[in-house]
């Protein structure tokens, strides 16, 4: 299993959270959810080779630095296929709500639940957990070593419910699902600090 080392970027005024996943031992890596500051990410990567993107899910802040970085380095966006309409539409995306209306020309490559991505030498399985969009993804490393919750999971907290095909009933199950994960493993969200999913056994830190 290769040694991984993931760095954490803040971006765009809603703070939120780009990751750098670097496989130590090549010295390439992939992009959890590239914001809105391309041009940073891109000081950020320097000399290393970034491999891919993965977006948690399809809200303009966590794809807003793809088409910059798909320009300078080449590299496909993987995200859940319900979310592939959300980079064409800035209605769909909350950008036009939100922000200026954003929308991205880089390609998306379709993502299904259960899928395995071989990235950088690093394998990553693809969670479907729906309920802050309909095809929000948590990206769960080898080993335990991490998962890449989005909006699914905060720490002390989830994402908001009252966008466009959010559901609150389907982020119950998604949040059921994170808090069933053995052992208890790192969990990186799209916002704020690092927080936890699961629990070992002998500890009673979820109902």
């Amino acid at each position: 299993m290769p040694a991984i080392a993931v760095e954490r970027l803040m971006m765009n005024p809603h703070q939120t959270n780009c990751y750098l996943v670097e496989n130590r031992d090549s010295g390439e890596l992939f992009l959890v959810d590239p914001g809105g500051d391309g041009e940073g990410i891109i000081q950020a990567v320097g000399n290393r080779k970034p491999i891919a993107m993965l977006a948690t899910h399809g809200h303009y802040d966590h794809i807003g630095g793809a088409d910059i970085l798909y320009a300078r380095f080449g590299i496909p966006l993987y995200i859940h296929r319900e979310d592939i309409p959300k980079l064409t539409s800035a209605r769909l995306n909350e950008s036009e709500q939100f922000f200026t209306p954003l929308t991205v020309a880089a390609p998306g490559i379709a993502l299904t639940e259960g899928q395995r991505l071989l990235l950088a030498g690093i394998e990553v399985t693809v969670w479907h957990t729906p309920g802050h969009t309909a095809g929000s993804c948590c990206f769960a490393l080898p080993g335990h070593q991490g998962i890449f919750c989005g909006d699914t999971l905060f720490d002390g907290g989830y994402g908001r419910t009252d966008l466009y095909d959010s559901s609150f009933a389907d982020l119950k199950r998604s949040l059921r699902r994170l808090f069933a994960l053995r052992p208890r493993t790192k969990a990186y969200p799209g916002h704020g600090a690092d927080t936890f999913a699961g629990r070992d056994d002998e500890e009673g830190l979820w109902p």
